[in-house]
């Protein structure tokens, strides 16, 4: 059998490994297309991105230390950035629910 290369990446917050597809994407999008930082839901827009676990510790800590304008090279991030990304965790409830 066959096994696949699974991309690793760094969380920017407590620097723990994990596969691409469990971190959140946060991207800064080429100037030519406009500019300016956003969740990459799909993690695989283009630009320069940085990744955070997909906790809500991890998530209100990045904003506060301002990890992501370090990590993408920008001045300031969006107000609203910690609400969309934890619109993507997925809560406790669901998590734990098992199908009938």
């Amino acid at each position: 059998m066959k096994t696949y290369h699974v991309p690793i990446r760094t969380c920017v917050v407590c620097r723990q490994t994990s596969a691409k597809k469990t971190l959140l994407r946060v991207i800064r999008r080429p100037e030519k297309t406009g500019g300016g930082v956003a969740v990459d839901p799909t993690g695989r827009a283009g630009g320069r991105g940085a990744y955070v676990c997909a906790s809500p510790e991890c998530i209100e800590k990045a904003v506060r230390q301002r990890r992501f304008e370090r990590s993408l090279n920008v001045p300031s991030v969006p107000a609203g950035l910690a609400d969309e990304l934890k619109a993507l965790v997925p809560s406790a409830e669901s998590v734990g629910a098992t199908a009938p």
